[in-house]
């Protein structure tokens, strides 16, 4: 069914196709002016590979497996310029667009679905034009779609045993288990009671499938081993974290650092890590004039369309593109004629050159000519632009040839998007000065000592230290030329004999989205290795010592060194410092959202008997067969014979049985939940 299109109207919002796609959030149409969607193909119903088999003369066959092939979708697109050169910059566009691996593909008549998918072949144009037809493919190795929403189901709450998941998918789905232990937070004055501490969790389905997290043999309570202790869990999530509780538990700029010459200076705050409502105004376009001179031979025909970007509170950026072509391919404009015109936006004319007398004009073929400049004064709720104006005139001598001229000609209304101001949503601690020296590394640093457990002992031999940092360049052009550090140590000893007992360093010294992560144990390098650092890093990292072994996994990365010399030594406190080198520009992102010590009684991870505690995040994720906790991959949390392949949502309602250690009271039990997506065919 076709849509009624009035093609002389004078149209100021674009026209997007109902098979128009997203590639990772964005459509195509919105991107590159001039591009087209015209159909789709691969979307639709996908038949199976069955493979069978056969048995002596029975009739027939037996059916041994069936499968669903990767799924490859053909576009074609029709793409229009005005010129060669427009229509080079809209396929180089187009080619940038397209250089994506598995992208988040979205079509515009299924906005609640998605595919994701890998732009694999783009076919052949037509040479030498600027209106061309052709086709991209793009594979899709998971041949199913997927809901663009998230489900979360939790336990009922007359049975907190079981969880109901009313699935709509056509297909089967593997979901994500999670569970969040209890929520417990320290200030200045408040000492952390262990409420919280969990040894295993599980969840099973109606086909008695179990992922099992944790050792449930150690329920009962009656280990020979002492419990595990959190003694640090700080939060740095909100404005108000750095406040006077605890600034009373760090202290700032007096801890062991990396190098032993670098210089304790700067302060730390808060930092804005996201926007509930990030500030990203639309890019609008519009035509608001398209016309014919009214009087001259050859009749010029302008075009005037406006491009908005860059919106603020009270301004906006307008770039104007005038467009002017002669009415026949006989006609023609010569040199000593030249023709200037501006356009009236904003309260103010812009002029620009659209004829200069040394250039000679020929036939019909349009040119185009562009400016910009920023328009002020408008109130945060508007959305057009109006009073808009357009006029041409002659700069040579020959004034009785009045061609090209264009008198003063109002226009139509320019549409603007409306601001949207920024609203803070997470935020993170980090460095608000840096200091300053000259040729060293600078900055300020927090410094915790660890607190004694419930029997009164200080110090911890066997301790797991967890925190999640942000730190990453900015997504700017110019952003991977910043440098500087981040340290997080686990410090043994006291006064002029500390020592770095573990920690991690890593330094962005050079230009790029590579930085060097340091790896320290008993105050000596071990080993340096490459780490991105790009614009996109978040990581949840954790220091375990476990007797003489010390384990380090910094995001999905894990290392493992020994050394007999540690076994017994007790970390004392430990310390995050945020660097800056020199007055080299500072990391766009450098600092923590949280830090977490749990004093572990005992040489071994298998003897631990409480594997979680409080504010603890596990997520096993059925579709890839893993286990993070805190973020961090631990595989060894997981039974050997959990059924990972056996554990889905099937279409319909979907009973989910759960359990937790019985000595955990249902005042402090984790919550449970399962997470999914649907499928579909």
């Amino acid at each position: 069914m076709y849509e009624f299109r009035d093609v002389n109207e004078n149209l100021t919002q674009q026209y997007i196709p109902k098979e128009a796609l997203q590639i990772n959030g964005e459509l195509i149409e919105t991107q590159i002016e001039g591009y087209h969607t015209m159909y789709v193909q691969g979307r639709e119903a996908l038949s199976p590979e069955i493979n069978t088999y056969e048995i002596g003369t029975k009739n027939g066959e037996i059916r041994k497996n069936k499968r669903y092939p990767a799924r490859t979708i053909t576009v074609g697109y029709q793409l229009i310029a005005e010129s060669a050169e427009a229509f080079r910059e809209a396929y180089n566009k187009l080619g940038r667009i397209l250089n994506v691996d598995d992208a988040e593909i979205i079509f515009n008549d299924e906005p609640d679905k998605f595919f994701i998918g890998t732009p694999s072949e783009v076919s052949e144009i037509d040479p030498g034009l600027n209106s061309v037809k052709g086709e991209f493919k793009i594979l899709c190795l998971d041949p199913l779609k997927y809901s663009v929403a998230e489900y979360e189901a939790e336990p009922l709450d007359d049975d907190k045993g079981t969880i109901l998941v009313d699935y709509g998918g056509t297909y089967e789905s593997f979901p994500i288990l999670e569970a969040d232990f209890y929520q417990e937070t320290e200030g200045g004055d408040t000492t952390l009671t262990g409420h919280g501490d969990c040894g295993y969790v599980a969840f099973f389905n109606e086909q008695e499938k179990i992922i099992q997290i944790g050792d449930p043999d150690e329920e009962d309570g009656s280990n020979v081993y002492a419990k595990s202790q959190t003694l640090i869990n700080q939060t740095f999530e909100t404005a108000d974290d750095w406040g006077a509780a605890a600034k009373a538990l760090w202290s700032q700029n007096t801890g062991k650092m990396l190098p032993s010459d670098g210089v304790a200076a700067g302060s730390i705050g808060m930092k804005i890590a996201s926007y509930a409502v990030p500030a990203s105004p639309k890019t609008t376009t519009g035509t608001v004039l398209s016309k014919q001179t009214p009087a001259g031979k050859p009749r010029f025909h302008y075009t005037v369309t406006l491009r908005a970007t860059g919106r603020t509170s009270n301004a906006v950026t307008i770039t104007a593109t005038i467009t002017a072509s002669l009415g026949t391919d006989r006609n023609y404009f010569g040199k000593g004629l030249g023709v200037k015109a501006s356009v009236y936006v904003g309260g103010s004319w812009h002029d620009i050159w659209v004829k200069t007398t040394s250039a000679y004009w020929k036939g019909r073929s349009a040119h185009t000519v562009s400016t910009s400049f920023t328009v002020t004064g408008l109130t945060a709720e508007q959305t057009a632009l109006t009073g808009i104006k357009f006029k041409a005139w002659r700069t040579d001598s020959l004034l009785a040839n009045i061609a090209g001229i264009m008198p003063e000609t109002g226009c139509s209304n320019m549409p603007i998007s409306a601001y949207v101001a920024d609203v803070p949503e997470t935020y993170f601690l980090g460095a608000s000065s840096y200091g300053s020296s000259e040729g060293k590394y600078h900055g300020p640093s927090i410094t915790r000592t660890i607190p004694a457990d419930s029997a009164g002992v200080s110090g911890a031999a066997d301790f797991t230290f967890t925190y999640k940092q942000k730190m990453c360049v900015g997504s700017g052009k110019n952003d991977s030329t910043q440098m500087g550090g981040f340290q997080a140590l686990a410090v043994s000893g006291s006064g002029s004999s500390k020592k770095i007992l573990a920690g991690v360093r890593i330094l962005k010294n050079k230009a790029g989205k590579k930085a060097s992560l340091q790896f320290y144990v008993n105050d000596a390098k071990v080993e340096t290795i490459d780490l991105d650092i790009s614009s996109t890093a978040v990581k949840t990292s954790s220091i375990i010592k476990s007797g003489s072994q010390v384990t380090f996994t910094i995001g999905d990365l894990k290392k493992v060194y020994t050394d007999t010399s540690i076994a017994e030594t007790k970390a004392t406190e430990i310390t995050f410092r945020f660097e800056q080198y020199s007055s080299v520009n500072t990391l766009a992102y450098n600092g923590i959202y949280w830090a977490k010590f749990v004093k572990d009684n005992c040489d071994t991870w298998k003897n631990i008997p409480n594997k979680f505690s409080a504010n603890d995040v596990l997520v096993a994720d059925c579709n890839q067969g893993e286990i993070y906790l805190n973020g961090v991959r631990s595989p060894q949390l997981g039974a050997l014979g959990n059924d990972w392949e056996g554990f889905v949502l099937r279409p319909g309602l979907n009973q989910i049985g759960v359990a937790y250690s019985s000595w955990v009271s249902d005042e402090y039990a984790p919550v449970l939940k399962v997470r999914y997506r649907e499928a579909f065919l």
